[in-house]
């Protein structure tokens, strides 16, 4: 899962429209961060019975989560990857 933590398509969004409209860009992010508290979509994952790993921030972990992803997925079962990654 590619986790930004955030909707950004639409901060870009509402930034453009807030611009054309002379109102400030500074409040584009309200409604648009999923942040305090940041969500946790592997643990999430777990609650639904999958298997979650993550969230991972440090991208030389990447690589051992999708080798044990793959593992799972291979024996038929569902797995939830969550990556955090920039905003944009």
């Amino acid at each position: 899962m590619h986790n930004n933590r955030g909707y950004h398509a639409e901060v870009m969004f509402v930034q453009r429209m807030a611009a054309q409209r002379n109102r400030g860009v500074d409040r584009a992010h309200i409604g648009t961060r999923l942040i305090e508290p940041n969500i946790n979509y592997a643990k999430m994952a777990e609650t639904y019975g999958l298997t979650g790993i993550g969230p991972i921030t440090d991208p030389k972990d990447i690589a051992a989560a999708f080798k044990r992803g793959i593992e799972i997925v291979k024996r038929g079962e569902p797995v939830v990857i969550d990556t955090i990654t920039q905003p944009r």
